[in-house]
């Protein structure tokens, strides 16, 4: 076991790779009675095409990631939640575009939860009937989500920025991707992307490390799995054009809701990646909140309401950057975006602005290091994509002004699109 101290940081945590595969995180906060068990695959709503080291290609409806999770709560013919309760621990789940994640939380003796949950994880337990009955689940949860007009917006703008990318589909998928989804296409997914040697399993406990690796390791001994296959996600190249330019439709709100999206390609060295998307959010913030003097007179003018913010996000393959608010003054706000994206492309703020979101930055990610759940998802979120978690801080820490004018570099050429939604005049 590998034993790993950042003093900086007053963290510590253990290392152990298992002989099947399974990369096992120790993170030990002494003090604390509470455990939180996080086991995670590197699976979630953008793996739509898959292809091993065999060369043999999986196509995966959309919203599979997502169908995959509901089905594992399932253990011979019982709710594995009920289970969970009865132990007096808490237990459950999301499905992300990057990951899916199975957790669970218990102040008492860790041995039953930790072990039920590498167990639940590790076994797909369906048949036919159970999958069908699951399909009107999984579609009404999508329709009570196509009525918050919120996640509504925001899909539609990714739909208007992306042709290919699979950020354009919800998590879910839609009612025929789903009401499509067999159970044969389950397996071949479970079997594909939660061998061991694909997930992390991160332990944040206050008991002690060697004790809980001795549990995971007797709980693996038991267990047999096929070979592990190499995995990988293929892509369809992003035309660098937004698919829609302007785009509105209606639902049952009161005032218009405007998302105005810049549509940015990816960068695909982690840490470079990491560092712009913190540049631009810097520059955002800038230009585009409460620490802009004029930020009030945009209020006062009605261009925008509390309903307002910004925000980047920064992928190996495609980003976005997105403002939005609900405002009757459509026109003027999308002419508020354009000015401040040419701020933003600037790449230029004061040193002591500079300083002072750093600090606000990097004071909210060491508290997160307070937080069981905070630290479980940075953590493998970290090791997924190649990065050390505290050299992330760090980075975080040193971002220079030269740093911000880097990143507003990437964004100096990008697309646009923008989507309305409407009251409905009905």
């Amino acid at each position: 076991m590998k034993h790993i101290v950042n003093e900086r940081y007053r963290e510590a945590y253990d290392q152990e790779h298992l002989d099947n595969g399974l990369e096992v995180i120790l993170w030990h906060k002494d003090g604390y009675e509470k455990s939180l068990f996080m086991m995670v695959t590197p699976f979630g709503a953008r793996d739509l095409i898959q292809q091993n080291e065999q060369g043999t290609i999986l196509h995966h409806p959309r919203g599979i990631a997502h169908f995959l999770e509901h089905k594992m709560f399932a253990m011979h013919g019982e709710d594995v939640m009920n289970r969970f309760s009865a132990m007096g621990a808490n237990v459950n789940a999301f499905t992300s575009y990057q990951e899916t994640a199975y957790y669970a939380s218990t102040s008492g003796d860790p041995r039953e939860p930790l072990n039920l949950l590498l167990d639940f994880v590790q076994e797909l337990d369906i048949d036919e009937a159970s999958v069908e009955k699951e399909k009107g689940i999984i579609i009404s949860e999508l329709h009570m989500y196509q009525e918050m007009s919120d996640q509504r917006l925001l899909m539609e703008t990714y739909a208007s920025l992306y042709h290919k990318h699979p950020l354009r589909y919800d998590i879910g998928g839609d009612d025929e991707s789903v009401a499509k989804t067999t159970l044969d296409q389950l397996y071949r997914c479970y079997e594909w992307n939660y061998h061991p040697s694909r997930m992390i399993l991160i332990c944040v406990s206050g008991h002690d490390s060697q004790e809980l690796l001795d549990i995971i390791r007797e709980n693996q001994a038991g267990k047999h799995f096929a070979p592990p296959l190499a995995i990988h996600s293929c892509k369809e190249e992003e035309p660098r054009e937004v698919a829609r330019s302007d785009y509105a439709f209606t639902m049952d709100v009161t005032n218009p809701k405007l998302c105005v999206a810049y549509k940015l390609s990816g960068l695909n060295e982690p840490y470079e990646r990491l560092r712009s998307e913190w540049s631009i959010r810097f520059l955002l913030d800038a230009y585009f909140s409460s620490l802009n003097p004029q930020y009030q007179s945009w209020l006062d003018e009605g261009i925008i309401n509390d309903y307002c913010g910004c925000d980047v996000d920064l992928g190996r393959e495609v980003g976005s950057i997105l403002f939005y608010s609900e405002t009757q003054k459509q026109e003027e706000f999308i002419a508020l975006c354009a000015q401040c994206m040419e701020q933003v492309k600037k790449g230029e703020i004061s040193d002591h602005l500079l300083t002072q979101l750093k600090k606000r930055y990097y004071a909210q990610s060491i508290r997160a290091m307070n937080s069981f759940d905070d630290i479980a998802i940075s953590f493998v979120r970290s090791c997924f994509i190649g990065v050390d978690y505290f050299q992330t801080l760090d980075d975080l820490y040193h971002l220079s002004l030269e740093d911000l004018q880097h990143a507003a570099v990437h964004i100096s050429n990008c697309d646009r699109a923008i989507v309305r939604l409407l009251p409905n005049q009905s």
